[in-house]
């Protein structure tokens, strides 16, 4: 199998607004699951099969993904200027299919509602992008969740359809938002200036 399909192209530009991703690593075990106070939370940002509190067996089995040729998973934290971490995120791959699966987004919640999740989440799809292999970038989030939704819409994913009462939270049922973006798409809008940037 020729790898060179799996590397990703160097042309990216990772570097607006000073912020960066690094790679998630043991050192940010702790800072991240401080980000969650219940397990509703951890739903949220993680779906269902992880549990609150988080504790460092789930966060070692998402690294484990990421030593895999080529990576099954990519996961980062973000970085601003100062060097304050400030949200993370992660990328899955679906190689055969050509499909990157981004999840578990969040940003820290003493930043929330300062505009970081755009360009964060636009730094993912560029390197989803970055691997010419990959067609499509996809993504699950709930339905209730319009901020999120709005936050994707704006660097180019669209609502493809819901998974209705996919999801079972204590009590609650929630419903699932499928949304994508393909790589033309992704073209578009990474030449079109996004409001906040």
């Amino acid at each position: 199998m020729d790898m060179s399909a799996f590397l990703p192209n160097k042309k990216t530009n990772s570097s607006n607004n000073g912020l960066r991703l690094v790679p998630f690593t043991e050192q940010h075990f702790s800072i991240l699951a401080d980000w969650f106070f219940n397990e509703k939370e951890i739903v949220q940002w993680g779906g269902t099969t992880l549990s609150y509190p988080l504790d460092e067996a789930q966060f070692s089995a998402m690294l484990i993904e990421t030593k895999t040729t080529p990576p099954n998973r990519l996961c980062w934290m973000l970085e601003d200027n100062a060097g304050e971490l400030c949200g993370h995120c992660q990328l899955a791959f679906d190689w055969r299919n050509g499909t990157a699966i981004i999840g578990r987004v969040v940003i820290s919640p003493k930043r929330q509602g300062s505009g970081l999740a755009t360009p964060m989440v636009r730094k993912v799809l560029e390197k989803a992008f970055s691997y010419a292999d990959i067609e499509r970038t996809e993504l699950n989030v709930y339905a209730w969740n319009k901020k999120a939704i709005k936050t994707y819409t704006r660097v180019g994913f669209i609502v493809e359809g819901i998974r209705r009462s996919s999801a079972r939270v204590g009590n609650e049922r929630w419903d699932t938002a499928i949304m994508s973006v393909l790589r033309d798409e992704w073209v578009k809008y990474s030449v079109e200036p996004i409001d906040g940037l």
